[in-house]
């Protein structure tokens, strides 16, 4: 008898106790936890489908609520040091350093027994217009519209100059633009989100005697468009000019070890890269790594008698 009677109010209590933020659960786009920033003002954004604007304090001390219904937004100033955010329920540190060198700082708080590292991201622009240029809320769901849609909206110049170009990398083809760049924020310039840039997709090759300077520091843009070349391989600039844009001058003349005589070309293979009329770089050098030092195609005295046999 004494469970029959007291079954009613467990029952009210278990339901109390029920996690109630589903009703009016927020989802913080920005800024995530652990931001570091250089400007006092700090912008916030938020899907919040039911509950009103979501709540603010900044450090405890409450701030205006954010503006808008679904999507909502707004701005919170700042104090030097740590700031402890709560947006509508969800804790959020904010370290502001105005003279911050790099982006990313480690700072040990008060109360806090090790050091914690705070990173700098760059905000998409887009932001500040509002969250329906790329997306749209249905119910409780917040739906991306067409990438292409919504990239171009801003980009326009893009597509009427990249996206017309007739070497188009793939993900660009797909209309697959966050396949490199984050629609929101990113640590990288261009909000890129890849760690390892070009080579989530293009694999590494293996160690060779020679690599490229560009290869080995991963600066692949510095020879292909990410985007769209009128030059195969979406190179920028084509034949020898893409290689004189670093290499200011060409050999005066080939090569030739010590007591070694100059010979005529008497035979030049039919598959030797050319460049119009002249020898393109690629006849001796290869353009990413190499067997051989200089990037060399193959052993010095057998790539010379390619074309000047014995």
């Amino acid at each position: 008898m004494k469970t029959a009677k007291w079954f009613p109010h467990l029952l009210l209590l278990m339901i109390l106790a029920l996690p109630t933020a589903a009703a009016g659960d927020i989802t913080v786009l920005f800024p995530p936890d652990l931001t570091l920033a250089r400007d006092g003002k700090m912008k916030i954004f938020a899907f919040r489908p039911v509950g009103g604007p979501a709540s603010v304090t900044v450090n405890g001390e409450i701030k205006d609520p954010l503006k808008g219904n679904s999507l909502q937004s707004g701005q919170v100033d700042l104090n030097p040091g740590v700031n402890l955010l709560n947006v509508g329920g969800k804790r959020i540190r904010v370290y502001l350093d105005p003279k911050a060198g790099g982006d990313r700082v480690r700072v040990l708080p008060e109360g806090e027994e090790s050091a914690i590292e705070f990173q700098a991201y760059r905000l998409h622009p887009a932001l500040d217009d509002g969250c329906e240029g790329c997306h749209s809320v249905d119910g409780m769901k917040l739906k991306v519209k067409e990438q292409k849609e919504a990239c171009y909206a801003c980009h326009d110049n893009f597509e009427k100059d990249e996206g017309k170009k007739k070497y188009v990398h793939s993900p660009v083809a797909a209309g697959e633009c966050t396949g490199c760049h984050d629609p929101h924020f990113a640590v990288r310039p261009k909000l890129q989100k890849l760690e390892k840039g070009c080579l989530e997709c293009h694999d590494p090759q293996p160690e060779t005697a020679s690599v490229h300077l560009p290869v080995k520091e991963r600066q692949c843009t510095g020879c292909h468009s990410p985007h769209a070349s009128v030059v195969p391989r979406q190179l920028v600039r084509g034949g020898n000019d893409l290689c004189l844009g670093c290499h200011g001058k060409l050999h005066s003349h080939h090569p030739f070890g010590p007591g070694g005589k100059r010979q005529v070309v008497v035979r030049v293979p039919p598959d030797i890269p050319r460049n119009s009329a002249e020898f393109a770089c690629q006849a001796c050098h290869l353009p990413h790594q190499a067997p051989e030092r200089r990037l060399l195609r193959k052993d010095q005295g057998e790539l010379c008698r390619t074309c000047h046999p014995v």
